[in-house]
């Protein structure tokens, strides 16, 4: 069993090294495959053990056992043989292209057990020749995981033990004594702390990560549906697409436009290929539900799909792109036919919301390039002295819904740059959709709303009498966003005319604000009352300097891993001296050897005590003498008892005192050496 457990100790470090891709495919998609791989490792690794002569079969035998064994544990992998090979030249780039966790196809979590197999099989070849070294497979597997995403907090701690107990099952020697389980809590106490202490001592450390690349195949130009809205409106009738949802459903959004010129609305989304499902986004705080529809497309001619702000999912056959910040849908090949999303939908109460303030880091307040003077004024002179907030962002919406008209029948207005704007606000006063959002956006830009512009579909009031909405080009609408702090991208309705009767969601909920809005005199007085503020670029400035309590934990803890090395050490060479007098002349020959480690000497498995002996000078080499003489008379005179027990311990006290003739420098590193103890 000894010469398995190292064997063991390499498979399981590269299993769980492998382990560290959970958060890439998730925990099952991965674990099954590495542990088919490392149980065809062993079998061939218990082979060679049981028959020498097929050590030199080792790498055929694990290399083809491996991929059968892949081919029968991944789902769909037997259909397609070749998906491994396209896994390992490519899946692990077209892994950093996709949305996490990623879907676990063969072409993508294949390179994950391979690289497991590789580890295992590199690993135990190398394990004849240096124990050390035949963890530097799965050193590199658990390297390379990190470059994809960190592993930090209790999930670090628990990965480091395990890494550490795998360690100590190859490093450590194991004689059969108890002395060695009192070596592998030693090993696995110092990993814990050690682990412990630098995750204090780095709290704020940068990880480094693969960049995410944009898959190579997503389009670089894209048709702006903003521009298509009065075409639209000219064909009302026709059928876009049906959708039938679980739960109430306001608006349809396509896509979110946050840049702006002076003339034209544009989006910058970064596209990666949709996995399994999307996390929720992190500045959404309140309670979310999840809601599901089934979208069927019909006369669909944009790129872009109908989906939900915080898109969590997509059940599809055709492979799509996602924008992870908008939730922007986009076919990465052939458009589907139809498909079922999933979104997280906010559950905020109006009273909440309406006390609420606007998110200051939400990522579109971008410079708005060269504005007119006379919108500058219009907003300055609509906000009056209302602060930020989401009661600001219903007095902006309330002057435009009371004081503009929406433009209906022939020759509809178009255009949303400054020119457009200019004329809709100051002159015309009527608009489409996209003059209303598009002038929205920018005015609230100017008064420190975080705003931005989006085109899609409202949803009918109507359904049709199987439960299934019918959205035709009659119902494209483009709308303002405002970010609230803790709930997010929160739809609004200028126009008067978007909000569902359903009254679902969170334009529901801001339906509900409004109709509760006090007058704007009302609001001034109200926020004239509070405290000042600090603008949020002052409160939100990176603190840089130490934090003091860290600090004071991780010196407490580098100190505590000292002391026990102090400590630990010598104590644990006492106990093992202790133990091994009960052996007598074999346990002074165990001691002697471990002795002679410590100072440096190589010791190795087949040297006996007179090769120390001729390898030593002066006093140490008398007593390795002396020594052997001891063991001869020990092994070889038949005897059931030990008579020079004595005698050779008192060679091995010669021998430290030899070895203690040198440097206090040398004797100091010797005592706390934890070279003997770890093999």
């Amino acid at each position: 069993m000894t010469r398995r457990l190292p064997i063991l100790g390499v498979l399981a470090a590269g299993v769980v090294a492998g382990l560290l891709f959970s958060p890439v495919f998730g925990t099952s998609a991965v674990l099954w495959p590495m542990l088919a791989v490392a149980v065809v490792a062993y079998l061939v690794e218990e082979a060679i053990l049981r028959r020498p002569q097929v050590a030199r079969w080792r790498v055929p035998l694990t290399l083809v056992g491996g991929v059968v064994a892949l081919l029968a544990v991944i789902p769909g992998a037997a259909r397609r043989p070749v998906s491994l090979w396209e896994a390992v030249t490519s899946g692990w780039r077209r892994t950093l292209e996709s949305t996490w966790p990623a879907t676990p196809s063969p072409d993508l979590v294949a390179f994950v057990p391979v690289l497991v197999l590789l580890a295992c099989l590199v690993g135990a070849r190398v394990l004849q020749r240096s124990r050390l070294a035949a963890l530097l497979p799965a050193v590199v597997v658990a390297g390379l995981s990190q470059a994809y995403v960190t592993v930090t907090g209790l999930d670090a701690v628990l990965v480091g033990l395990a890494l550490a107990g795998c360690f100590a099952l190859v490093l450590l020697q194991w004689p059969g004594e108890r002395a060695a389980w009192v070596r592998l809590v030693a090993a696995l106490a110092a990993m814990a702390v050690g682990a412990s202490t630098l995750g204090l001592a780095l709290p704020t450390s940068t990880a480094v990560h693969l960049e995410k690349p944009i898959p190579p195949d997503s389009p670089t130009v894209l048709s702006n549906p903003l521009t298509e809205i009065a075409a639209r409106l000219h064909s009302p009738d026709t059928v876009v697409f049906t959708a039938r949802a679980d739960g109430p459903v306001d608006r349809w959004p396509v896509i979110a436009l946050d840049n702006f010129d002076g003339v034209t609305w544009t989006a910058a989304p970064k596209f990666q290929r949709l996995g399994r499902e999307l996390p929720l986004d992190s500045r959404v705080t309140v309670p979310v539900r999840r809601q599901s529809a089934d979208v069927a497309l019909a006369d669909w001619s944009l790129p872009w799909l109908p989906s939900q702000t915080r898109t969590l999912s997509v059940v599809d056959d055709q492979p799509l792109l996602v924008d992870p910040a908008s939730g922007a849908l986009l076919a990465e090949q052939k458009q589907p036919s139809q498909y079922r999303v999933t979104w997280a939908e906010p559950a905020v109460d109006s009273d909440q919301l309406a006390s609420s303030g606007v998110d200051s880091d939400p990522g579109s307040t971008a410079d708005l390039g060269e504005v007119p003077v006379g919108i500058d004024e219009l907003a300055r002179g609509i906000a009056g002295d209302v602060r930020p907030s989401f009661q600001l962002a219903l007095v902006l919406e309330n002057y435009l819904r009371t004081n503009y008209k929406l433009a209906t029948g022939e020759n509809l207005p178009t255009g949303h740059g400054y020119a457009q704007l200019n004329h809709f606000l100051l002159r015309s006063k009527r608009g489409t959709s996209e003059q209303f959002a598009a002038a929205y956006v920018v005015m609230a830009r100017l008064l420190g709303l975080p705003a931005r512009l989006v085109v899609g579909f409202k949803q009918p009031d109507t359904p049709s009498p199987d439960g299934t909405y019918v959205i035709r080009n009659r119902d494209v609408l483009a709308w303002p966003e405002v970010a609230v702090t803790g709930v997010g991208w929160v739809p609004l309705d200028p126009t008067g005319t978007a909000t569902s009767k359903a009254g679902g969601g969170l334009a529901g909920a801001a339906e509900k604000v409004r109709k509760q809005l006090p007058s704007k005199k009302e609001i001034e007085r109200e926020h004239q009352s509070e405290p000042t503020l600090p603008f949020p670029e002052e409160s939100q400035k990176p603190h840089h300097g130490p934090d003091w309590f860290t600090v004071v934990l991780a010196v407490a803890a580098l100190l505590g891993l000292g002391l026990l090395w102090v400590i630990g050490v010598p104590l644990a060479k006492a106990v093992r001296r202790r133990r091994r007098r009960r052996h007598g002349t074999l346990g002074a020959w165990a001691e002697a050897r471990d002795l002679l480690r410590d100072h440096g000497m190589r010791v190795t498995p087949a040297a006996t005590a007179r090769d120390l002996a001729r390898d030593s000078d002066g006093a140490v080499s008398q007593a390795m003498t002396l020594l052997a003489g001891c063991l001869d008379r020990a092994l070889w005179s038949g005897q059931d008892s030990d008579p020079d027990r004595e005698f050779a311990w008192s060679a091995v006290r010669k021998a430290q005192r030899g070895l203690a003739e040198g440097r206090l420098s040398e004797r100091i590193r010797t005592t706390f050496s934890v070279r003997s103890l770890i093999g």
